[in-house]
């Protein structure tokens, strides 16, 4: 009995600790109109230089940004995600965090890596303590957020 009150103990420790180290707010956005397997087309572009200007970037019109709040970081993880983001996170002179999952190969390898990134990337958000309590913006493929059909059909990162 008391062994399983001092587990229980633990698991409330670890998850109000997990909890803490979360960031307060993640924005999520899916890449732009891709032109190939490799960049953005034209309006992709477009798209990606006015989420900078009006809702992502320093000084936007429209900020998602409370006044004086700086976002702690870009997530991206393919190539169309690093391009949408890049405009946004050059405003603020940050860095881009790449999950890399470069096209080519055999498509199922790539959906593989990019799925084992894609988990990479939501356990270390979760994890990060320069992340704690700040507002992270992720650029995600959209078959890759959240798809619980994708979890069952490609395997989990060791």
């Amino acid at each position: 009995m008391i062994a399983r009150l001092v587990l229980a103990a633990l698991l409330l420790l670890c998850s109000i600790v997990a909890a803490i180290a979360a960031p307060s707010r993640i924005i999520i956005l899916r890449h732009g109109e891709k032109e190939d397997a490799w960049k953005l087309c034209g309006v992709g572009q477009e798209r990606a230089a006015a989420l900078a200007a009006t809702y992502l970037g320093r000084n936007a019109t429209k900020s998602l940004f409370a006044a004086g709040e700086e976002p702690a970081a870009f997530l991206a993880s393919t190539l169309h995600t690093l391009e949408l983001a890049a405009p946004a996170a050059g405003t603020w002179s940050l860095p881009l965090t790449l999950y890399a999952a470069p096209p080519g190969g055999e498509k199922k390898a790539f959906e593989v890596t990019l799925n084992q990134r894609t988990q990479q990337a939501a356990a270390d958000l979760m994890s990060n303590p320069a992340w704690q309590g700040k507002t992270v913006v992720m650029v995600w493929e959209h078959d890759h957020i959240a798809d619980a059909k994708l979890e069952k059909k490609l395997p989990a990162r060791p």
